[in-house]
């Protein structure tokens, strides 16, 4: 009789929870198929704010998955406030809804009351017509930072002004080091302006007299003694054509023999004399050097007279000292 009754009190007890979870299934189902297909919101973060604070206005819309939704556009209807920045958020599902939502970031300058308009979400019902939700208005009241008395603390009085002792002996050694810098510079110009007026007033050493000097090292070198006959006449060669290109202006360093003897045939107030003897100076100079050719001692002499000959007869005329200042 006893397990009877524990029997009855246990089934009892079963059919009583059984009961309850299918109520409670019923009611979340209800309150599930209550719910709106869409559901929308205007918030800011705060109602009440001091000039410079950030104010975010949120636009958030909660709906079924299968129903789009727009978010209006509020940036030209925000009067007053000055918009920072702007950004929507990408779409979640949460609970079976999707979610939308698109925000501003604002900033009063002045104080005073501000009002943001209803914004007016659309979106398209299950027979496709077009329905609109329309939120609140939103009320803002900005206040003076100084009204605000957790901001005021941060204000303070002006110091009293405090006497800064000078340094006068960082004063002076940068004084000392400007001045020898000055003299330093000073010294500079007056030391490359009289180097510049010397190397002025000395004329350069006419070009024969370069030359004939130049010939007369080379002599002494005694390069044909010891047999070395081509340097001796490279050496001979270049210092001719140096001549020719100071004396008349003409590149004749870097050219051939058959390049510089046009040049040296329209030469004005020379005989044609002079003028061959040039010519056939290079054309012997040209053989020992490219030729392979062993001059005899005489020859030596010859052409080495040939080049202070030529460089003689067309020299340029000095100038008496009295014409010349």
């Amino acid at each position: 009789m006893k397990r009877l009754y524990i029997t009855g009190s246990v089934c009892i007890c079963c059919f009583a929870f059984l009961f309850s979870c299918r109520h409670e299934t019923k009611e979340a189902q209800k309150s599930k198929r209550t719910l709106p297909p869409v559901e929308a919101r205007a918030q800011v973060d705060k109602a009440t704010a001091t000039t410079g604070d950030l104010i975010r206005y949120t636009l958030s819309a909660s709906s079924e998955p299968q129903t789009k939704v727009e978010i209006p556009e509020m940036g030209s209807q925000i009067a007053g406030l000055r918009i920072v920045d702007i950004g929507k958020e990408n779409p979640i599902e949460r609970d079976g809804r999707k979610i939308i939502e698109s925000w501003y970031q604002l900033k009063a300058d002045l104080v005073g009351s501000y009002i943001i308009p209803s914004a007016v979400f659309s979106y398209k019902d299950e027979k496709g017509e077009k329905k609109e939700l329309k939120t609140a208005q939103i009320f803002i009241e900005v206040k003076s930072v100084i009204e605000d008395k957790s901001a005021a603390k941060d204000i303070r009085d002006i110091k009293s002004l405090v006497t800064i002792k000078r340094n006068y002996t960082l004063l002076i050694a940068l004084s000392i080091a400007g001045l020898l810098f000055l003299s330093l510079v000073i010294g500079g110009i007056y030391f490359y302006r009289t180097r510049y007026r010397k190397a002025k007033a000395t004329p350069p050493r006419p070009a024969h007299e370069l030359a004939l000097d130049e010939l007369d090292r080379l002599q002494k070198e005694g390069l044909i003694a010891r047999g070395i006959y081509k340097e001796h006449y490279f050496k001979i060669s270049e210092i001719f054509r140096r001549y020719l290109e100071k004396r008349f202006h003409f590149q004749a360093a870097e050219k051939t023999t058959e390049e510089i003897l046009p040049e040296i045939i329209n030469l004005k107030g020379f005989d044609q004399m002079v003028k061959g003897s040039a010519k056939t100076f290079l054309y012997h100079t040209d053989l020992v050097k490219f030729a392979k050719y062993i001059p005899d001692t005489e020859e030596v002499d010859r052409e080495h007279q040939e080049a202070v000959n030529f460089i003689n007869d067309t020299k340029e005329e000095e100038v008496p000292k009295s014409q010349s200042s």
